[in-house]
Formats: C-alpha cells, structure tokens, sequence
C-alpha cells in the first residue's frame, strides 16, 4: 500500500505546518476564528496535493469520492433555491464550506492513503480538542459565568460540534490495534467530550451519550461474543439507554432537562403559552408545516419565512400575542429538516438529505473496508441528523466547518485502500 504523509516534499516546513493544523485543531473550541484558520489549513493542504508531484501511484478512495459528490450536488440543488427566491449567495455558504474540505480530502488521498504516524497524530489533536473543551466548559461554570453566552458559538451547534470529537475518538480508542496509553488517553477526551455537552446544557447534543452506549456495546460485544446475534446487543444498549434516562430523571439538578420540558410541554398545552424553548419549537414547527403544504415543491423562500414569524398570531383570530413574543422575535424555526421544506420545498429538503445520504453511504463503503473509520462516519451521521430536528445549526459558521472537518476525519482515517472498479 501507498502512503503519503504531509512532510514528504518539504520536509521540516510541511512537518511544522501539520504541526499548527493540529494546534488548531486541537484550540478548536475556545473561539470561531481559530476554527476557521483550521478550516483554512484543510483547504491549503489539498491545494498542495493537487499542485505537488505526485510519488505514490494513484490511489482510489471511493468513499471520498461519495461523501465529494454529495456536496456538489447539495450546492447545485440549493443554488437552485437560490435562484428560484433571488435570494443572496450567501445561503449557499454552508455547502461552500462543506465543499472545499471534501475536495482536499479528495486531493490529498489521490497521493496515497495518510501514514500511520499521521492518522495517530490527527487523533490526538482531536483529543486534546476534547480536553480544551471540557477545561474551558468547567472553567465558565465555576468561574460562576453563563456558559451557554460564553461559548464559542450558540451552545447547541458548539455542543454538536464538540461531540463529533467524541464519535471519532472512541471507535478508534476501541480498536484493538490500540496501545494501552493511546486507549486510555482516547476514552479520557470521550468522558471529558460528554461533560462539556452536559454542562452546555444543550439538550440537542445529548443523543451522543446514547451513541457512545451503542458503539461500547457493539464493539464489547464484537471482541466477547464474535458469534453471537444481534438482538443481545439491541438489548444491552435499550437496557443502557432506559437505565441513564432513569437517573437523569431521579438525579438532582434535572442534568438532561428532562423534568423541565416535560414541564415545558404540558405548559404549551394547557396554557397555550409559546414562551418557553419547548413551547416555541411546537409553534414554529407548525407554521413551518403549514407553510411547506401551502407550496410543497419550491417552498416560500428565507425572506417570507422571516416575515411570518415576526408576524406570527396575527392572522389567528384571538390569539394573544403576549403568548408568542419569544417566536416573533426569531429568525428560523428552529428545526433543519422544516426549515429547508420551508424555504425551498422538496427541492430544498433534497439538499439536505442529499448530505445526510453522503454521509450514510460513505460510511457504508468504509464498512467494507475499515469497521473503525465506518464508525466514525456513523457517528458524524448520527449526531448532524439528531441535532438537525431541534435547531438550525447551518446557520452558523462554526458549526458547518466543525460539521465538513469531522466528516473527512473517518475518510483521512481509513486504513483499508479501496481498489475495486466504481
């Protein structure tokens, strides 16, 4: 097998820039810019892999080239949108920022699948990203300051975007060809990536304690149990699921905020006060309902949608308005899935599902080829999906470059070089 690694070239100077792409990295979660400048490296990397002299023969990655043409065709159909709505190029920014990644990724694996020594160290940056994560979490809550207002982003995409370190690390930590040290140091970012969701208190990242119980299970299970069925491990991990919701819904300080939009919703329905973040997503969702069936195929466009929640009760015969201020002040209806049915109707859903199916079949192909890597796409997949029902999250620029860097980690780490025919 070919293997291409960022100093063969240069030497010391390519070494020192991959040197301060993993600093980045790994200072990721204390502020957008460095984030960016992160993003920006990727993008340089694959401009010297396609400008460099290539020394390995041709090496064929075709889950690259799935996950590749998934952000094509994604900024094709939403540039449709665009121009359907005379809207602004900006909206197209989110596909731009997951583009650029999946080509240099695309660049870079043509010279050959990464190093050993180079996936291990991207890992580790991407652990101690972890680390940092935690530390600055942990340091806001004592320090007695809001730690949702102080986070690099709003608190829900910052928390997604910190679990995606927890579902790249712990596949890897799990795998057998691991050291003890490197297991060890892996699982310790995992365990400090679940505190700092929790301590976020952002509910929309929590489905990464359920992902992190299935992936122990299965890989448990796997190096236990090699021949068993699969129903014990859908019952240990159902067990697993029902035993954390039970103590998070006994333990003091509602952890999971459990008790609070249980109370949130049975407000909503008695009092038909939308006032409350469970309160509001319900009547946003509705209109967005309401408003993709009233043009299924093209939707309404972004300006129209903003405009019906800034007026939103106002066509509904006695409503109090009071009972809708925290709606008609916001922007988007806090869910992905209705806010592109919204804006762009099937056409903008297409856009995006065409991202969740990139993902799904990347990691599909990568199953065939490297279990660890398909995890770890999996895991990416899991969490973008889960998080895209409650908010927005391509709203911000954070999030989309933390969502494009973590969606090429799998592919950089694949150990398995695919040669068959397309």
């Amino acid at each position: 097998m070919s293997y291409s690694r960022p100093s063969s070239g240069h030497g010391t100077a390519c070494t020192v820039a991959f040197i301060l792409l993993g600093l980045l990295v790994a200072l990721a979660p204390l502020h957008t810019k460095i984030l960016g400048a992160a993003w920006l490296g990727f993008l340089f990397w694959g401009i010297y892999s396609a400008t460099g002299v290539r020394r390995t023969a041709h090496h064929r990655n075709q889950a690259s080239t799935i996950w590749l043409t998934a952000c094509i065709a994604a900024l094709l159909l939403a540039g449709a949108c665009m121009l359907i709505w005379d809207e602004s190029s900006d909206i197209l920014n989110p596909q731009i920022r997951l583009l650029i990644p999946a080509l240099s990724v695309y660049l870079i694996l043509r010279k050959g699948s990464l190093a050993p020594e180079v996936r291990i160290y991207t890992l580790h940056a991407i652990a101690l990203a972890g680390f940092v994560a935690f530390i600055w979490t942990a340091y806001l809550s004592l320090s007695g300051q809001d730690v949702r207002s102080s986070l690099a982003s709003n608190a829900i995409p910052w928390a997604v975007a910190s679990s995606f370190y927890a579902c790249l690390l712990l596949p890897a930590a799990l795998a057998e060809r691991q050291s003890l040290l490197r297991r060890w140091l892996w699982l310790g970012a995992v365990a400090c990536v679940v505190l700092a969701v929790l301590l976020s208190r952002s509910l929309g990242a929590f489905m990464i304690i359920p992902w992190c119980t299935l992936v122990c299970i299965w890989f448990w299970h796997r190096h236990r149990l090699p021949h068993a069925g699969r129903m014990p491990i859908l019952a240990l991990f159902m067990s697993a699921v029902a035993l954390t919701l039970a103590c998070a819904w006994w333990a003091p300080g509602d952890i999971l905020k459990l008790r609070k939009t249980t109370q949130e919703v049975i407000e909503t329905r008695t009092t038909q006060n939308y006032n409350t973040s469970t309160g509001a997503r319900f009547y946003m969702w509705n209109l967005a309902w309401q408003g993709f069936q009233q043009s299924p195929w093209i939707g309404i466009g972004s300006a129209e949608r903003i405009r019906r929640l800034h007026h939103a009760g106002e066509e509904d015969v006695g409503i109090d308005l009071s009972k809708l201020a925290a709606v008609r002040t916001l922007g988007h209806v806090h869910n992905q899935y209705l806010n592109a049915a919204l804006d762009g109707g099937l056409l903008g859903l297409a856009s995006l599902l065409t991202l969740l199916a990139g993902l799904a079949m990347a990691a599909r192909r990568l199953a065939q080829t490297d279990q660890v890597a398909a995890w770890q796409m999996g895991g990416v997949l899991v969490m973008h999906a889960s998080a895209s029902m409650s908010n927005v999250n391509f709203l911000h620029n954070y999030y989309v470059m933390a969502l494009s860097l973590a969606a090429v980690v799998p592919l950089l780490a694949a150990h398995t070089t695919d040669t068959r025919p397309s």
